[in-house]
């Protein structure tokens, strides 16, 4: 689980939940595929009466491949992580992260880790399209897939 920090032109947060399954392929790599739950709070452009670019809140759903690199078989071990992968929900698009941290053996296969890292995703929001007419202010919104970036920090727990 973690809390993504919007960062750049769309700096909204978002909560996510997510699993991984996969497989030890050598003590230092792991590969496996997961899911999540991105728990999105709404977006509106700042400063203006009639917001450019608008996003309602949504739950928005990953699905993607991860690798993993662990340095060291120690009790405390440092790792670097790379989820890829395509929202399969509310017409979003592609969903990418990176993080670097700690994981912590507590027994046997089970751990606790802590990351910290880059996330990028491509997310639908309505943005601005055009007055209806030069003497309303009715105006029409279009769908369009922006980029949003966030630094993201994760707590996860291995079994």
């Amino acid at each position: 689980m973690g809390y993504t920090i919007g960062v750049g032109d769309y700096d909204f947060g978002r909560f996510e939940i997510s699993t991984t399954h996969g497989y030890q392929v050598t003590p230092y790599f792991f590969l496996g595929g997961g899911v999540g739950f991105h728990f999105m709070q709404s977006y509106e452009t700042k400063g203006m009466e009639i917001a450019l670019d608008k996003r309602d809140s949504k739950v928005s759903i990953p699905i993607f491949a991860d690798f993993r690199g662990t340095f060291s078989k120690r009790k405390f071990a440092p790792f670097v992580d790379l989820k890829l992968g395509y929202f399969v929900t509310n017409n979003d698009g592609f969903y990418g992260n990176i993080s670097a941290g700690c994981r912590m053996t507590v027994k046997g296969n089970q751990a606790v880790s802590l990351s910290i890292g880059y996330t990028y995703e491509k997310l639908e929001f309505e943005t601005f399209g055009r007055f209806t007419s030069s003497t309303s202010m009715n105006y029409t919104r279009d769908p369009r897939k922006l980029d949003c970036e966030g630094v993201s920090i994760k707590l996860g727990y291995e079994f």
